[in-house]
């Protein structure tokens, strides 16, 4: 399925953290459905276009496929900084799993820089860990940058180890910086 990126945000004045799909991606998968139900009513009523009404409800129909495929895997985490509690979205379909833990369940986060296949450029992934490997890791967000040539592996990691570090603290688990060495994307297409 489809990787959805996350970012994290601070809501009800500090007492959630969440970390879900940004607002425009959110706007795109709505935008296809609706563009794909809409096709595909004027092709089902028979509108014409240039390549004819049974074109244009076959096109809507794949459009509202894509659209309804992004919308089951997004994916997300709320955590609770008040009550100490988390609710997760996991995995794509029309049953993902649907997990809800305490905050003293979760390990640690920690910052893994991926090299990239383009030269030059680094994925940053900031990654939380259960204990005991209780549930699966998450990649909570991702930054993608490129870097001069002669940079070290974590010389633009300034701004999501930053960001890190205050969603470390403000869920009270260790924070490692592992940036500064190369790993492999932590959550891998093929197994």
């Amino acid at each position: 399925m489809i990787e959805t990126p996350l970012i994290g945000r601070f809501q009800a004045e500090g007492r959630r953290l969440s970390f879900a799909a940004p607002p425009a991606y959110q706007a795109l998968v709505r935008g296809t459905g609706i563009a794909g139900a809409t096709m595909l009513a004027l092709g089902l009523f028979g509108f014409d276009l240039v390549f004819g009404a049974g074109w244009l409800m076959w096109v809507g129909l794949m459009v509202l496929g894509a659209a309804v495929a992004s919308a089951l895997s997004l994916q997300g985490i709320v955590f609770d900084l008040r009550e100490g509690t988390y609710r997760r979205r996991q995995g794509p379909g029309l049953f993902p799993r649907l997990t809800r833990g305490r905050l003293d369940e979760l390990d640690a986060l920690v910052l893994l820089a991926e090299p990239g296949t383009l030269g030059g450029t680094v994925t940053y992934h900031l990654v939380l860990h259960w204990k005991g490997e209780r549930e699966p890791i998450m990649v909570l967000q991702t930054d993608t940058r490129v870097l001069p040539p002669g940079q070290p592996i974590n010389g633009a990691a300034q701004q999501i180890r930053d960001l890190g570090s205050r969603y470390a603290e403000a869920l009270r688990l260790r924070y490692f910086d592992n940036a500064y060495f190369a790993s492999p994307c932590p959550v891998p297409l093929w197994k």
